[in-house]
């Protein structure tokens, strides 16, 4: 998982302690007149953060899980780029063989680095959500490709 992602998840996490002992201990922080209202708003916006960490990241979070707890299915996965004037979409197509009809066409992340090897099938373990019926990561040789599913 990307280090600002864990990064962010410990400073709303921080926040909302910081806000829930601002809302029900103000003496601890050493206030001692009672807060304004713009204060207590501003506090409950923070104690929401990790909520909205979790809504933001949930996709990381499920495929970080996914590698944890699935077992990898044996596919053969390659990228294919589509490219307009606004925008580049990454899309991995897996099959159960080289000549087999496709299986999935999922959108990934953009791969770092050079994607020319990724271009050709090759043998992949793919890790699928068992509720969803969903491929969350794809492990190509040299390279994880985090889907962007639903």
């Amino acid at each position: 998982m990307n280090a600002y992602v864990i990064a962010a998840g410990l400073i709303s996490l921080a926040s909302a302690i910081f806000a829930a002992v601002g809302l029900l201990e103000p003496g601890w922080l050493g206030w001692t007149a009672p807060a304004p209202t713009w204060v207590n708003i501003g506090l409950g916006v923070l104690l929401g953060l990790p909520i909205v960490w979790l809504l933001a990241f949930r996709h990381h979070l499920q495929s970080r899980w996914a590698l944890t707890e699935e077992s990898p299915v044996a596919m053969y996965a390659h990228v294919e780029v589509e490219k307009d004037s606004e925008s580049t979409l990454y899309y991995v197509c897996l099959r159960t063989a080289p000549g087999a009809p496709l299986l999935h066409r999922v959108a990934v992340y953009a791969p770092r680095g050079r994607i020319d090897t990724l271009r050709t099938p090759q043998a992949a373990r793919v890790f699928i959500d068992r509720h969803s019926g969903k491929p969350l990561v794809v492990d190509l040789p040299g390279r994880r490709l985090w889907t962007m599913v639903a």
